[in-house]
This record gives structure tokens, C-alpha cells and sequence, in this order.
């Protein structure tokens, strides 16, 4: 695959709910390094990621919030779902590098994608 495609890491689901968002996200920074143009789509409760919560205290990795500013460091663009981010309450929290797209923007994102590669749980799956 060359640098050239168009690659969509895609992320549903809270990144305290399991490891699955920061494998992800790991997964998503080391592509980044060789696939120039690759961008990151959150979407569902991936959402939570804009708020401000320490790691740490339920588990998880103090890493995990370490890579927006890497990702802005290496021109990954990133998306946000804006009709979630609203229900959430997070549009005052919303930094700068996070672009919110309507249900419509979304679907074109996914569209235009010549991959798309999903951090999500699969039906059925236990909570």
C-alpha cells in the first residue's frame, strides 16, 4: 500500500471502557509515521477522549492522552462526530485540532476512505 491511499482509523467506543481506544491509537500513531494523509474518526463514545480525566486512576495507561499532540506533530487530521459531542456536552471542550463533522460529513469521510480500519466493539459483544 503506498503513501498514497486514503486510510480512516476509525473509533467508537470510550477510551476508559477498555484498552481497545489506546491499542488503537497506537496502531493509528505508528501507520501515521509512513502513510502520509491518514486520518482519525471519532465517533460513539470515542467522543469522551476531548475530556479532560486522568488514565491512571481507572486503569489504563497514563499514555493514553499523548497522542493528539503527536498526532498534530505528524498533520493527522482529526474528526469528531458533532452531534455527539453536543449530547455530550464537550463543544466548549473541543480543541482546536479536532474538526466536527455533521452525520453527512461523516459519511462522506468513511466514503472517501480507500481503508477504513475500525477500533470498535463487534455486535453482540459484552459491555
Amino acid at each position: 500500500m503506498s503513501g498514497k491511499k486514503r486510510v480512516l482509523f476509525l473509533f467508537e467506543d470510550s477510551p476508559a471502557s477498555s484498552l481497545r481506544f489506546f491499542e488503537g491509537m497506537r496502531m493509528a500513531l505508528g501507520f501515521s509515521v509512513t502513510h502520509h494523509g491518514m486520518e482519525v474518526l471519532l465517533l460513539g463514545n470515542a467522543i469522551r477522549a476531548v475530556r479532560s480525566f486522568r488514565p491512571e486512576e481507572i486503569g489504563l495507561p497514563r499514555e493514553m492522552l499523548e497522542f493528539f499532540p503527536l498526532f498534530v506533530d505528524l498533520g493527522v487530521r482529526m474528526f469528531v462526530d458533532a452531534r455527539r459531542l453536543e449530547e455530550e456536552g464537550l463543544t466548549q471542550m473541543l480543541p482546536p485540532f479536532l474538526t466536527p463533522l455533521d452525520p453527512a460529513g461523516i459519511r462522506e469521510k468513511i466514503r472517501e476512505a480507500d481503508l477504513v480500519i475500525p477500533f470498535s466493539r463487534t455486535p453482540g459483544e459484552s459491555r
